[in-house]
């Protein structure tokens, strides 16, 4: 991998924490509570953000796309394929006896920015 990629991935590393941070504070200053965060399950994948309020779990996919991408906003990428391993890895999670009798709601956290990284908005949205 030469330089220039190797400073694209990291751009995009950081990209992607940056949106998560942004999606995760917007669900704490709403009184959420965090369970976990970047969860992951073999051979299902990770899971973003866990979160619960109201004796209800949701798990958040966050999603980042550059306000001039060409290829559709964040809300398109939350595929039918990433729900399905989302619900693989949730029902992984819920194992843990703790959370019997809680609702749970998949949500995205589609967030877009400027090219320089910037964000301009951010759409918490039921999937």
């Amino acid at each position: 991998m030469n330089v220039d990629m190797k400073a694209r991935a990291k751009w995009a590393r950081d990209i992607g924490k940056q949106a998560e941070d942004a999606v995760l504070t917007q669900f704490l200053t709403r009184g959420y509570d965090l369970l976990d965060r970047n969860y992951s399950v073999h051979r299902c994948g990770e899971l973003d953000l866990i979160l619960c309020k109201n004796m209800c779990i949701y798990v958040v996919e966050v999603k980042s796309r550059r306000e001039d991408d060409s290829f559709g906003g964040a809300r398109d990428a939350v595929t039918r394929q990433k729900l399905s391993r989302m619900i693989r890895a949730t029902r992984i999670f819920l194992l843990n006896p703790e959370w019997e009798g809680y609702d749970v709601r998949f949500i995205a956290g589609c967030v877009t920015h400027r090219p320089d990284g910037m964000i301009i908005n951010i759409e918490i949205l039921p999937i």
